[in-house]
């Protein structure tokens, strides 16, 4: 109780505010319950009327009916999202508040309530709440009492900012207000750092700082990088961007929408709720493979590994190989990083301008079947070189085709095809992938780039040659491809050159928001990844953000994972302290029973000191099986404290209350690739770092 005797800080105006929130947010979700009833009962009503005269009805009626019926199957959709969204703000009905006065109207107080979205009476229509996102809210977020400013369409509108304030409801209830001077005021962003980490990513709108804000509400045009230090809530920022991008700028989206490519299912799954608790879900996720596949889908069978197969098969991490000989393993792992660089990006795109010279190779040929009419090799020449040169080189011969078949006035279809397949062969490759396999024989190609391509293995599966053969076909044969508004790109250090391409071809014009850290790189890039985006999508503006606060760990584990890259401690600021790192020690090939006793204790000390989550974070993906298999764990079907067993590569940009990092004494961890896999291990950790040493007796 303060001296005033408010409990917390609540005062008899502020419950009666939360009441009458609460009871508007009520009747809003009475109206929704009776609007989705009428909008069921009236699908269900035109689902039988269809099926009762499904022979009578005439087809135009049919296509009208089902036409009817889409639209208000997806109003009916929306009003279920909707409901679930008042369902999430009747447990927390807003988070913040100001109060501020116009200085053109001094006197006249105005006080806004911030919420994840706008909640308007349902009698008077009056804002009750507003969107997080509104204008407006800016001065809460980047603005301390006194003079400020906010931007409107209508233009800047000055004002007084007189007091900020921060609500803390449980199921409802409003149980705490604090008078803030900035959001990072050390009470508020302490108790929102504290709380233990959940299956899926925190919404940190209610704890955002001002220089992440900042890049939320910044331009979107041309491309922006977010670099930042593990921890600091780029990806975090990226996704409230997202939200925001699709609150403010809906009318220019039209019918493109927001696309985020992932590192992998793990990631994708662990950010799954962010959007939908900030108010937004039409967002479309993305892996790397799955943006490969949807390019090689017009090829066929073009199949490739998963990046995360791949790294396992080469010999990564300091991993044996796993399947084929070690010379294989050796062999791969090479050609990963050649075929990663700059310098594979620009031999694929010197390649498409030789192609672009020397893919036909036009003869004198028949133009019927039975040998009437000819057309010689000048004209074919001229034709695919000249008159059609802005149509894609493997789609020229189609026109070429038709043209001869217009002024020959051909009509037979058997014709058409004698002059199509006559044409196809004298095309060097009629596909990418038979052109990318074409590339490592071509001794003219070779002579001409200054490279011996035959010492290099093309893999029929990697995922970089994936790359190459995608990027060849959008440059070859496929048209430019749209339908994306806003694309969201984490981990951006781990993109290699080739990747970088395809983007660029595969997403042109689209805007775009990269998030990575280079410190984190853990399959082998290396060089500065801003600069490399820079380079090879060529968009202006080019905006880039650093971020320089690890917000996730404390600052003994902040330390220590510095100390791994070589780095004084506090070359990276924490926010908050906590214990200093725990050393457990094993055999050096210790047997199940030892490492289920390792397990078991780590899982024990966590447990009591009110932990909610502990990754056993390994160098691979068969090291971390072994552990699971060790302690029998089966997975998190009961019990308070969720185990996690994985490679570090699929713990990127993930968090967990308790880290146990595997092998941490390892060799691989002592060379500079090894010490960013440490390093991004040993980030993953919120509150407590527990270190495993093998080779060392059990005191």
């Amino acid at each position: 109780m303060d001296p005033n005797g408010k409990i917390n800080g609540v005062t008899d105006g502020e419950l009666k505010y939360a009441e009458l929130t609460r009871r508007a947010i009520k009747a809003c979700i009475d109206a929704e319950l009776a609007a989705s009833g009428r909008r069921k009962e009236q699908i269900l009503e035109q689902r039988r009327y269809f099926s009762d005269y499904f022979s009578e009805l005439k087809d135009d009626e049919k296509r009208d009916l089902l036409s009817n019926e889409a639209l208000d199957t997806q109003d009916y959709i929306g009003t279920i999202t909707h409901l679930k969204k008042l369902k999430r703000q009747d447990l927390e009905p807003y988070f913040a508040g100001f109060d501020y006065i116009y200085k053109d109207t001094p006197g006249e107080n105005n006080r806004l309530y911030i919420s994840l979205q706008t909640l308007r009476d349902p009698e008077t229509d009056e804002i009750i709440t507003f969107d997080w996102r509104a204008p407006v809210c800016s001065l809460y977020y980047e603005s301390e009492p006194g003079d400020a400013s906010f931007d409107t369409p209508a233009g800047r509108q000055d004002v007084e900012l007189i007091e900020k304030r921060r609500y803390r409801f449980n199921k409802g209830e409003l149980v705490k207000v604090s008078r803030i001077s900035m959001p990072s005021d050390d009470e508020i962003l302490s108790e929102a750092l504290w709380r233990n980490a959940g299956e899926h990513m925190r919404v940190i709108v209610e704890s955002l700082q001002k220089e992440q804000h900042k890049i939320v509400r910044d331009h979107i045009e041309g491309i922006t990088v977010i670099s930042g230090c593990a921890g600091s809530g780029k990806t975090s920022v990226a996704l409230h961007k997202a939200a925001y991008i699709l609150y403010g700028f809906r009318n220019r989206m039209k019918n493109e929408g927001l696309a985020i490519i992932s590192p992998n299912d793990y990631f994708s799954e662990y950010i799954s709720t962010v959007l939908p608790d900030l108010g937004e879900d039409n967002i479309r996720p993305y892996l790397q493979e799955d943006l490969l596949s949807e390019v090689l889908d017009d090829i066929g069978e073009y199949s490739f590994r998963t990046r995360m197969e791949e790294a396992e098969t080469a010999g990564e991490f300091g991993l044996e190989s796993v399947a084929g000989k070690p010379s294989d393993a050796e062999a791969m792992a090479v050609c990963r990083r050649l075929k990663s660089s700059a310098t594979f990006r620009k031999l694929i795109l010197d390649y498409v301008d030789y192609l672009g010279e020397k893919i036909f190779v036009p003869r004198d040929m028949y133009l019927t079947e039975d040998m009437e009419g000819t057309v010689d090799a000048a004209e074919l020449d001229r034709l695919f070189y000249s008159v059609f040169r802005d149509v894609p080189l493997l789609k020229r011969i189609e026109n070429i085709r038709d043209e001869l078949c217009r002024k020959s006035g051909i009509q037979k279809e058997t014709n058409k095809e004698y002059i199509l397949n006559s044409l196809r062969t004298m095309m060097r490759g009629l596909s990418a992938p038979d052109l990318y396999r074409r590339m490592y024989s071509d001794r003219e190609f070779m002579e001409r780039a200054g490279i011996d391509l035959t010492p290099l293995t093309f893999f029929d599966d990697m995922f970089e040659d994936a790359c190459a053969v995608a990027v060849l076909h959008l440059m070859l044969a496929a048209p430019a491809l749209t339908g994306v508004f806003y694309l969201i790109c984490d981990e951006a250090q781990d993109l290699s050159c080739i990747f970088l391409e395809l983007l660029r071809r595969r997403f042109p014009g689209t805007n775009m928001l990269f998030v990575g850290d280079s410190d984190q790189a853990v399959f082998g890039n290396t060089g500065d990844f801003v600069e490399r985006i820079r380079s090879i999508i060529p968009r202006r503006p080019f905006k880039r953000y650093a971020l320089g606060t690890n917000y996730r760990s404390t600052s003994q584990i902040v330390d220590y994972s510095v100390s791994v890259l070589g780095r004084e401690a506090g070359t990276i600021r924490s926010v908050r302290s906590g214990e200093e790192p725990l050393y457990m020690d094993i055999g050096a090939e210790p047997a199940e029973s030892e490492l289920a006793e390792v397990i078991a204790r780590a899982c024990t000390d966590a447990e009591q000191a009110g932990m909610e989550s502990i990754a056993f974070i390994t160098r691979t993906k068969l090291q971390a099986e072994k552990l699971a298999k060790a302690c029998g764990f089966k997975g998190n079907t009961g019990g308070k404290l969720r185990k996690y067993f994985m490679p570090v590569y699929l713990a990127k940009g993930l968090e967990f209350d308790t880290v146990a990092v595997c092998g941490e004494n390892d060799p691989f961890y002592a060379t500079d690739e090894g010490k960013l896999v440490l390093y991004t291990a040993c980030t993953r950790a919120l509150h407590r770092l527990i270190l495993i040493r093998a080779g060392r007796s059990d005191s």
